[in-house]
């Protein structure tokens, strides 16, 4: 074992190692696009199950889930990075105060870290076995989770560099080590995946709500049709067409776009709400005796 006057220095044991490893299971190309593509598959579904529409009716491609991912990983890539940034700046403090330090400030420093290491790691235990509103932000407790298991790792790993701890300790610290750093980094992927994935639902969430808000000033859908189409709700009229040699008999208005998709039209009452019976309206873009126009 090391002793206190061949211990390396502290930033030499910092997350470095456990950001290499994780560096290197993220590396595949593959990998990360089937994470995106499910981030933004949750997103997406999230976003029209608030309709009520199943995502199979959407016909998205996979290039659609990959572009829609963009906007929930926004937030999370940015709390990671700003956390991470502050525990550089954190790592190299504490190197510098604890190098003026003897040997048992240096044991409370570690218990202290450990200690705290634990607490966030029940919090994000909690976060995620239990719906407590105060424990179920999308970011609160992952971010407890993650943090959490990289702290532990970082007091374990310096605590035993720097024989912080009883000698048996320090014997079964050695011997885990691999295992140890694969268990955290694990837990700590876990907790960035948990994290995105409980954004892209409140992504797709919020940007069905705000279109829920101002769908009166959505763009205007006008339906063309030769027969009478079952389109109904409220503030939606239905005009028949004069002339028998007119290509369309109805014309219906009072229709705002949801999107245009798959093949489809998803139009909606300018007077739909969630939770007032309107239903959405389907129209496949294939038929010639139904055309779709759109107007500001």
């Amino acid at each position: 074992m090391a002793t206190e006057a061949t211990d390396p220095p502290l930033g030499d044991r910092g997350f470095g190692p456990l950001i290499q490893f994780a560096g290197q299971v993220l590396a595949s190309a593959g990998l990360l696009t089937a994470v995106l593509y499910y981030f933004g598959y949750v997103r997406e579904k999230a976003f029209f199950g608030y309709f009520g529409v199943d995502l199979g009716s959407a016909g998205l491609s996979t290039t659609d889930y990959l572009v829609r991912s963009a906007g929930p990983l926004f937030s999370p890539l940015v709390v990671m990075v700003v956390t991470g940034v502050a525990a550089i700046i954190a790592h190299h403090v504490l190197a510098y105060l604890l190098s003026r330090a003897n040997r048992r400030r240096r044991r409370i420093v570690w218990a202290t870290l450990g200690a705290i290491a634990l607490v966030l790691l029940m919090i994000g235990a909690i976060g995620l076995n239990f719906s407590s509103e105060a424990l179920t932000d999308p970011l609160l407790s992952p971010l407890a989770l993650g943090v959490g298991a990289l702290l532990l790792g970082y007091a374990a790993e310096n605590a035993w560099t720097h024989e912080a701890v009883p000698e048996q300790l320090a014997t079964g610290l050695a011997a885990t080590r691999t295992l140890r750093r694969t268990l955290i980094v694990s837990l700590a992927l876990g907790a960035a995946f948990w994290a995105t994935t409980n954004k892209a639902y409140e992504n797709g969430t919020a940007a069905a709500r705000a279109i829920e808000s101002s769908l009166p000033f959505q763009s205007q859908a006008i339906v063309y049709s030769r027969d009478r189409l079952q389109i109904s709700g409220l503030g939606v009229r239905v005009r028949e067409l004069g002339g028998s040699k007119a290509a369309f008999t109805f014309r219906y208005s009072g229709l705002r776009l949801l999107m245009h998709t798959g093949g489809h039209w998803f139009l909606l009452p300018a007077t739909w709400r969630r939770h007032n019976g309107e239903t959405m309206i389907l129209l496949p873009d294939s038929r010639t005796d139904i055309r779709v126009e759109l107007a500001p």
